[in-house]
C-alpha cells in the first residue's frame, strides 16, 4: 500500500505542476493580448489622424496643408506636409517658406519681435508632371530658449515663371 500511496502522491504533484505552468501561460497570453490591443488602439488613432489630414486635402485645392497648426515643445522637431497638385503643364514649382512680420504672438497677445526657430527648406524647386501631385515636408525645430506663444510661417508656391500658383499657406507652431 505504501507503493501505491507514493505513486498517487507523485501523480498529484506532477498534475499540480503542469496545472500551475498552464495557468502561468494563460496569464501571460492574456496580458500580452491586452497590451497588443492597447498598441493597436493607439496605432489606429494615429492612422485616423493621418487620414483626416489627407481628407482635408481632397477636393479642388491646388495646394493644401493637411494640418496647419501643430504644438511643438522646446528642443523638439516636427514636420508639416504640403500637397501640390499640378493642373497646368509639366513644370517646376518654386516653394518658399518665410516668416511674416510680426513672426508670432505670445500667449498674452504681444508680438514676438525676433526668435530663433529653425526651418528647412527655406526655398526649394520641384518638377511636377501635368495632373500629378507631390507631397513635400517642411521641418520646424523649436530651440530651448523659445518664448511660449504662436509662431507663423508663410509657404508660397509659385510657377516657374514667378506667378503665384495658390494663396499663401499659413503654418502655425504653438510653443507651450
Amino acid at each position: 500500500m505504501d507503493k501505491r500511496a507514493i505513486e498517487l502522491s507523485l501523480n498529484f504533484i506532477v498534475i499540480l505542476i503542469i496545472s500551475i505552468v498552464i495557468f502561468g501561460f494563460g496569464i501571460r497570453f492574456i496580458s500580452k493580448l491586452s497590451s497588443q490591443a492597447t498598441e493597436l488602439q493607439e496605432l489606429t488613432i494615429s492612422e485616423l489622424d493621418e487620414r483626416i489630414g489627407n481628407l482635408i486635402c481632397e477636393g479642388s485645392d491646388r495646394v493644401c496643408v493637411g494640418i496647419d497648426r501643430k504644438t511643438i515643445k522646446r528642443t523638439k522637431f516636427d514636420v508639416f506636409g504640403v500637397k501640390i497638385i499640378n493642373i497646368l503643364e509639366s513644370q517646376n514649382f518654386d516653394i518658399t517658406v518665410s516668416r511674416p512680420t510680426p513672426s508670432g504672438y505670445t500667449k498674452t497677445k504681444q508680438e514676438i519681435p525676433t526668435d530663433s526657430l529653425i526651418w528647412n527648406p527655406k526655398s526649394r524647386s520641384i518638377f511636377i508632371e501635368k495632373n500629378e501631385e507631390k507631397v513635400l515636408g517642411i521641418g520646424i525645430q523649436v530651440p530651448a530658449n523659445a518664448v511660449s506663444g504662436t509662431y507663423i510661417f508663410n509657404a508660397e508656391i509659385k510657377t516657374a515663371d514667378g506667378k503665384p500658383y495658390s494663396l499663401v499657406q499659413k503654418l502655425y507652431v504653438d510653443v507651450p
